[in-house]
């Protein structure tokens, strides 16, 4: 069939009589005279049965569904734009989904989130924020846009549209596809306060779409030192004294959203503040923040985990050809990553580097998982630091109340272990709200941590697995505070509720 010939006919052609998208046009393309050709794995697509039966009502007199490859549509597609306009067209609404993207960013920053999620299904649209650490609804943010209603077909539109802006900025591949996973990171036109978005887009049953945005706020909106995040004095000057150092391992873990990589940025600016003069690498996948003084190498763009393994490992060693003085190593998370990280330890490098580990001690047993050597695991000039942090709501300090802890609803061991601390002081629940920026309570989040300087003893004691004497030796010995140890400070101080720790895993 010369489907060239029948462009004139093209029911669901850009601006003709039955609206698609370009997501809906890679699977169907309808004509006047009834021919119907559907891409051959999209026959029982919701949309595509959905687009055909409004046709059939608009008066179309259909004939018997043709199946096609995908690229047969994409061609009669492409051959009506080149006919119309003489080349390639971009749409009309292009501009006013861009718009609509930037709204969505706009209202989240104003809301202080950390995530948008977009979760497009058969009939609905669901739109979330992250909010201090919790999912909830935009229509329930305060937006003045009040709440939002989209067609799943709207939706669809919105996470191409910020894939098309993420492939503008060179941090996405060309093409768009609906039904694969894809990242991408948008990095320019963004809202002020806003350094990036990253993009991931996820396949979901049913021909259903969910995009989490990531926003990545300048120094500016929240802080540029560490006790801006929440760590305390005397953790501020470890990190201090580490970023002065020339050599040696130092490792961030925590789980997903714990701000990892906020704490590392912190770390950097700090260490090219204090070493004027350095060459300073970074190998991440792909860069989040802009880091200035250094030199960012990206991985990014690749299509399977083997194939972002490999070239993640690459980088690393590319970077230890690159005459560095110090690296950072976004994620340690494979045996040849590892190797050459600790390779540049040995070597005369400082390495920064995350790790997801379930605790600070749980580190170098990870690290002994992923195929370490022991021996290197034991040397305390090369694991230099080990960090673990957290995230927990920040109590707002105008609305807050104060209550006897026994009176507090917490458990009876975490109750007597504060009322022993604070001799006789309350502690502090969230309030009802107070303003804009208090948000039932809360303002905003803080790092709760515990960071290990350890010794060759300590090292020892975990590699052996003897993990209760190498606690042990931790806290009587060097002094160590664990995370709970700290979260009771803030609790005595006043910053955090001790209801989000009760019951934690870090307890």
């Amino acid at each position: 069939m010369q489907i060239t010939n029948l462009i004139d006919q093209l029911l669901t052609r850009e601006g003709g009589p039955l609206r698609a998208s370009p997501i809906l046009r890679d699977k169907v393309a309808i004509f006047a005279d009834g021919r119907c050709l559907i891409s051959r794995p999209n026959g029982e697509d919701v949309d595509v049965i959905s687009l055909v039966a409004l046709a059939g009502r608009l008066g179309v007199q259909l004939k018997a569904p043709e199946y096609v490859d995908l690229g047969s549509l994409r061609s009669l597609y492409a051959d009506n734009d080149a006919g119309e306009s003489g080349g390639p067209r971009i749409s009309r609404d292009d501009t006013s989904m861009q718009r609509e993207v930037f709204d969505l960013l706009f209202r989240a920053r104003q809301e202080g989130a950390s995530d948008i999620h977009l979760l497009v299904e058969q009939d609905m649209v669901t739109v979330q924020m992250r909010i201090n650490g919790a999912l909830m609804p935009m229509s329930s943010c305060g937006a003045s846009g009040g709440e939002l209603k989209w067609r799943p077909e709207h939706g669809r539109q919105i996470c191409m549209t910020a894939y098309a802006m993420a492939a503008e900025s060179g941090t996405a591949d060309s093409s768009y596809d609906p039904f694969g996973f894809q990242a991408g990171r948008i990095v320019g036109g963004l809202p002020e306060g806003l350094q990036a978005v990253r993009l991931q887009f996820n396949p979901v049953g049913y021909s259903g779409r969910h995009m989490v945005m990531r926003l990545l706020y300048t120094a500016q909106t929240i802080g540029d030192s560490l006790g801006d995040l929440g760590f305390s004095e005397a953790q501020v000057a470890l990190l201090s004294e580490l970023a002065d150092q020339q050599t040696g391992m130092v490792v961030i873990s925590g789980p997903t959203g714990s701000g990892k990589s906020t704490t590392l940025e912190r770390l950097m600016r700090l260490i090219v503040g204090r070493n004027p003069g350095e060459c300073v690498l970074s190998v991440e996948d792909p860069p989040e923040y802009k880091l200035p003084g250094v030199i960012q190498l990206p991985v990014s763009n690749l299509r399977s985990d083997e194939d972002r393994d490999v070239a993640y490992a690459d980088a690393v060693a590319a970077a230890l050809r690159s005459d560095p003085d110090r690296i950072m190593i976004g994620e340690v998370r494979t045996r040849a990553t590892a190797h050459h990280a600790f390779k540049a330890a040995m070597t005369g490098h400082q390495v920064l580097t995350t790790l997801h580990a379930n605790d600070a001690l749980g580190v170098v047993p990870r690290f002994r998982d992923i195929g370490v050597d022991s021996y290197k695991l034991r040397d305390p000039s090369l694991v230099r630091a080990v960090l673990m942090q957290r995230l927990l709501k920040r109590l707002c300090p105008r609305c807050r109340r104060a209550v006897d802890p026994c009176r507090a609803g917490l458990s009876r061991d975490l109750a007597r272990r504060l009322t022993g601390f604070l001799q006789g002081r309350p502690v502090f629940l969230p309030g009802p709200g107070c303003g804009a920026a208090c948000r039932q309570g809360f303002v905003g989040r803080t790092v709760v941590a515990e960071l290990i300087l350890p010794d060759q003893k300590l090292l020892s004691l975990l590699c052996t697995g003897e993990r209760q004497a190498a606690e042990k030796h931790w806290k009587e010995r060097l002094g160590g505070l664990s995370m709970l140890d700290n979260a009771i400070l803030k609790i005595g101080d006043g910053h955090i509720d001790p209801l989000q720790i009760d019951n934690k895993i870090f307890i």
